[in-house]
């Protein structure tokens, strides 16, 4: 569970990202993703940070009712929108949004480990990821 510095639910909060829970995807050559702010604590956003290996990627998907911004931390992303759509490279200094109801497939697009800030208004879709199995502790 997320780590939350305030016992009030009113003021500013703070999280650590180091403090999420781990996440592994359930299909191969998937992400991992730690929740930082997920759906049980009242918060109008979640907060994931994905880690996507070398020759990784998100299946296609959408996020429900989340619209969400992507915010690289290292490495390098393809973010493709579904049917045809565009594609475009993402890596530290760009951000992306992607509007509720677009599907996408997001892909490592370098050759090293690429990470990723994802944030989720309402934070809905962080509930799908929550039941993803735990990640094993050594997962670096």
């Amino acid at each position: 569970m997320s780590q939350l510095s305030k016992a009030s639910g009113q003021g500013v909060r703070r999280w650590d990202v180091d403090a999420g829970e781990r996440r592994r995807a359930p299909f191969p050559g998937g992400p991992a993703v730690r929740v930082v702010v997920g759906t049980a604590v009242d918060a109008p956003v979640g907060v994931l940070e994905v880690t996507m290996p070398a020759g990784g990627a998100m299946p296609e998907h959408d996020h429900g009712d989340s619209a969400v911004l992507l915010v690289p931390l290292a490495g390098r992303f393809r973010l493709v929108e579904a049917g045809g759509g565009d594609a475009n490279t993402l890596e530290p200094g760009t951000v992306a949004t992607i509007p509720v109801g677009v599907r996408v497939r997001l892909e490592n697009a370098g050759d090293a480990e690429a990470r990723t800030l994802v944030v989720l208004t309402p934070p809905d879709f962080a509930e799908r990821l929550e039941t993803w199995p735990a990640d094993a502790p050594a997962f670096a």
